[in-house]
């Protein structure tokens, strides 16, 4: 459906609606450089939701339930490499290289505790309890350390973008001297359950907005983030135009007067018939390798009524903020087949990223929270429009989803939301430099996914309140 094509039918639905946008504030560009000596140390993006007690009493939301568990080990590894370029000598042309060289460094990849269809794995008991995530860099294929820390806060101890984790490792100064490698590596291992989901939506529509305000957890889904706020650059986009659409959606109407999963159903729909797919949204090197994360961006998505399928969700996300409904991207790694290990395609080949939404399900009344997944992107890859009356029945892939026990979920950020540097495109991950990081380098990332087995001393296990 174009942008100037009538409003369908299914506005009259919400009619008597008037608007009350929730705009996403101006994004700040994240920093690149640093000049401290001591070791690097990213800093958090300001902003951070502070915990709140009053939430803890809050249970696990009835509607969403996790079925067919299964067990999965992801592994990642991001590589980054001088640069080759030709250097003139003599009137001849002689292959270089850039040169690399810093005291210290820390590099950051996310960590998922929970998404509504997965939970990530612990190890130990007692107070020994870790998460299951382990790692190690490699400079030029010299180890430098295996030592991961967990963040699970902001300065502060306010909740990270998101509620996101990430994880560090820290490569400290050198004894003498200071690093001068050609090449750097990251590994990058997580144990993960993956579920099903089945979604009580006929019961789950009663639940009215809140009076007060939202857990932490969902407020902070709400502070900007790149490629949905603001592009690689650090230069905002001009939401408007995202709030006008959503102006003609609506009819000029108030989203907070229809129930929040009615509207967040609405939306999903709106954004499938809107945007035509065109592409992946995936960059590539010169070897056909991913080298990270394209889309065009929510506003040429709106002024185009097209995108690549990465810009769906981005739009989609970016929609129920600006309608005051948290929500979250989710970026994952689709194993497609059991039992079969895939790579990441070749450019032209079959994809296994994907990515979706999760909006929060807030039942003030009762106490209970949860998150809402909602594919938009299979939603239109099986019909350009949605079926009739879908407002009124289940749809597949708005909350019930028979797909996510075989995807693990990485991160809901396509670049970490601190200031930390990559290259060429965002793709997870990213590094803090001192006193400045390589100014450019050829950038790469990769996954592989196996099932997990079970039981063993020193296996990771759920959580015990997970079980």
């Amino acid at each position: 459906m174009h942008r100037n094509a009538p409003v369908s039918v299914r506005l009259t639905i919400l009619a008597g609606l008037v608007l009350s946008t929730l705009l996403v504030s101006t994004a700040t560009a994240q920093s690149r450089r640093s000049r401290q000596q001591t070791p690097a140390t990213p800093q958090t993006q300001p902003g951070q939701i502070p915990a709140a007690q009053a939430f803890d009493d809050l249970e696990p939301s009835p509607f969403i339930k996790r079925t067919k568990p299964k067990r999965w080990t992801l592994e990642t590894m991001v590589f980054i490499g001088t640069t080759e370029w030709t250097d003139i000598v003599d009137g001849q042309a002689i292959p270089a290289n850039d040169v690399w060289e810093f005291n210290a460094a820390t590099l950051v990849f996310p960590v998922l505790s929970e998404t509504a269809s997965s939970i990530l794995e612990v190890r130990g008991r007692g107070d020994e309890v870790v998460p299951a995530v382990s790692g190690k860099v490699e400079f030029d294929d010299r180890l430098m350390t295996e030592e991961v820390s967990i963040v699970k806060q902001g300065i502060g101890g306010g909740l990270l973008p998101a509620a996101t984790w990430r994880a560090q490792w820290q490569v400290e100064p050198p004894a003498r001297g200071a690093y001068a490698p050609r090449e750097m590596e990251l590994h990058v291992k997580t144990s993960i359950v993956s579920h099903e989901i089945e979604f009580d939506e006929r019961n789950a529509r009663a639940v009215e907005w809140p009076k007060g305000e939202w857990p932490p957890e969902a407020a902070a889904t709400f502070q900007p983030q790149m490629l949905v706020d603001f592009d690689a650059q650090g230069r905002r986009y001009d939401m408007s135009k995202v709030v006008k659409l959503l102006q003609v959606w609506t009819n000029n109407k108030d989203p907070k007067s229809i129930k929040p999963v009615v509207l967040a159903k609405f939306l999903a729909g709106q954004v499938a018939e809107y945007v035509q797919p065109n592409g992946e949204g995936l960059a590539f090197d010169k070897s056909g390798m991913l080298e990270g994360f394209a889309p065009v961006g929510p506003v040429a998505a709106v002024l185009e009524a097209q995108g690549t399928e990465i810009d769906l969700p981005i739009l989609l996300v970016a929609m129920y903020r600006a309608a005051g409904l948290p929500a979250r991207l989710v970026i994952g790694y689709d194993e497609e087949g059991a039992g079969k290990s895939v790579y990441l395609k070749q450019s032209g080949g079959d994809g296994e990223i994907r990515v979706w939404v999760e909006f929060a399900l807030y039942d003030e009344d009762n106490k209970t929270f949860g998150w809402v997944p909602v594919d938009v992107t299979a939603l239109r890859s099986s019909s350009s429009k949605m079926p009739p009356n879908f407002l009124d029945r289940p749809v597949k892939f708005f909350g019930t989803h028979d797909e996510l026990d075989r995807v693990a979920p990485i991160a809901f950020h396509f670049h970490p939301p601190t200031t930390v540097r990559s290259y060429g495109s965002p793709a997870l991950w990213g590094w803090f430099v001192t006193p400045t990081p390589p100014g450019r380098a050829d950038q790469r990332i990769s996954f592989s996914m196996t099932s997990s087995p079970n039981g063993g001393r020193d296996q990771s296990r759920l959580p015990d309140d997970k079980r």
